[in-house]
């Protein structure tokens, strides 16, 4: 069965990594890139009137336009309780999660610079599967 993964991050030079990143992970998946927070309720909304969960979705905290990662995830409490997340920032891990801990509580947060390892942890964390690491 195709994945369905959203990504939410304004800066497409990423773009590779996460795709290098999810080829590691999933052997079949469709990926949905967005830049801002609006475009990405969109996605999601989309996503639930046709009755297609995503699988994963990995967010920035800050983003272009109205709106951050925090606000999405804030909307997806509402609207998908059972997609992961994965919230990305400059910010370090423990000062997000010292402010915003009820909110963080079932996501993972991954601090940047992000890489290759750290993605990979993630995603082991969220979906059970361990990854060897590539020589």
């Amino acid at each position: 069965m195709k994945k369905r993964i959203l990504i939410v991050e304004d800066d497409l030079s990423l773009k590779p990594l996460w795709e290098h990143i999810l080829r590691r992970q999933f052997n079949d998946y469709h990926l949905d890139w967005s830049v801002s927070c609006e475009e990405a309720q969109k996605f999601v909304s989309s996503s639930i009137v046709h009755d297609s969960p995503y699988t994963l979705i990995v967010t920035d905290l800050f983003l272009s336009g109205a709106g951050t990662g925090l606000d999405l995830v804030r909307f997806l409490a509402r609207a998908v309780k059972s997609s992961p997340i994965i919230l990305v920032s400059v910010v370090e891990e423990d000062a997000l999660r010292d402010k915003y801990g009820d909110l963080l509580c079932k996501m993972q947060v991954l601090t940047k610079p992000i890489s290759v390892p750290l993605c990979d942890r993630a995603l082991d964390k969220l979906f059970g599967v361990d990854i060897a690491p590539s020589n």
